[in-house]
């Protein structure tokens, strides 16, 4: 019975909870929102979603195709459903939660009480790609459900500014959670930009005080509701303490379009691999506007752990895009086709 990691991934839906409630309280719609599930149906002549109704979910992923059996084990009108897997254990969620008339947070959950079934776990290290893997497949699954279920919500189909915000607004690594900053972090963004070790390669970005942090991520949110993208808060598991931000933003370099990746950690967290960690995950979210040009890492020629980190992650030397920043000569790196 080996031990599987929960996982958690939520948004903000602007639309009422009943209406939200529709689209999630009944698990025939799954196919709808999953990127796995082909169709679901009820067993038994059941034709309503309660407590104890049995279902079947016909799957498709990887060029595979396979059936499982589930049962709806909470259900709590307006408020959760969640039904247990027979073959493999694992319970889905969605948890409701009204935030005002018009807007709806949404919780989706992959629990496992019992661990994994043996079968499961074969089948899933057999031809899943092994555990780590499809977990890291099915997080990015969750998000893309909570996405579309987001997208059907929001009637007109062109969220808000803040909604655009406040969509998916996690990514997780095996010891990082990335959050959308909110002004709440500033304190502990500003101990970072506000530390001239942090900052030693580039001083222009040094933030003299709170009001300054403030004024900062406020500059990143606008960002994420005009883009659907930006900066992460960057954040350890084990303390939920903010070690750094990372991500990009969209900009123009020598006159092209392009999506500037920036990555900044406390001297605290240097040394430790959490920067190529986070920079991953961002840029693996990142790829959905490939539209906007491409990613560009602007590096000071000294800057070496920088250097480093764009290379780790694919990005190779552009010099035809290298530019005077405020700081000096900027070395670039891009993952342009050159």
């Amino acid at each position: 019975m080996p031990a599987l990691e929960e996982l958690e991934t939520e948004a903000i839906i602007h639309a009422p909870l009943a209406e939200v409630w529709e689209l999630v309280g009944d698990p025939r719609r799954l196919a709808d929102w999953s990127l796995q599930v082909v169709s679901s149906e009820f067993c038994d002549g059941a034709d309503t979603a309660s407590i104890g109704v049995r279902f079947v979910n016909h799957n498709h992923d990887r060029g595979m195709t396979w059936s499982t059996s589930a049962e709806i084990v909470r259900f709590v009108p307006l408020r959760e459903m969640a039904f247990r897997v027979d073959e493999n254990w694992l319970v889905w969620s969605f948890t409701l939660e009204p935030m005002g008339a018009e807007q709806t947070r949404v919780v989706h959950r992959r629990e496992s009480p019992h661990g994994i079934s043996d079968w499961a776990y074969a089948m899933t290290e057999k031809y899943m790609g092994g555990t780590a893997a499809f977990t890291r497949s099915m997080r990015d699954g969750m998000d893309q459900t909570l996405l579309r279920i987001k997208k059907a919500s929001e009637r007109d189909g062109r969220p808000s500014a803040s909604s655009r915000a406040n969509g998916i607004r996690r990514l997780h690594t095996s010891r990082l959670v990335l959050d959308v900053p909110d002004r709440e972090d500033a304190a502990e963004i500003f101990a970072i930009v506000g530390d001239h070790r942090a900052v030693a390669h580039n001083p222009s970005d040094y933030v003299s005080d709170l009001q300054e942090a403030t004024e900062l991520i406020d500059r990143w949110l606008r960002h994420w509701a005009a883009y659907e993208y930006g900066y992460w808060c960057v954040r350890e598991i084990r303390t939920r303490r903010i070690l750094g931000y990372c991500g990009t933003k969209r900009m123009h370099i020598n006159g092209m379009p392009a999506r500037n990746l920036i990555a900044r950690f406390h001297p605290d967290a240097w040394g430790s691999g959490y920067a190529t960690e986070a920079v991953k995950a961002a840029l693996e979210r990142a790829g959905a506007h490939a539209e906007d040009g491409p990613v560009v890492a602007r590096v000071r020629p000294e800057n070496l752990a920088s250097r480093n980190v764009a290379l780790k992650l694919g990005l190779r030397r552009d010099p035809d895009m290298d530019v005077c920043g405020p700081d000096g000569i900027e070395e670039v790196f891009t993952d342009r086709l050159t």
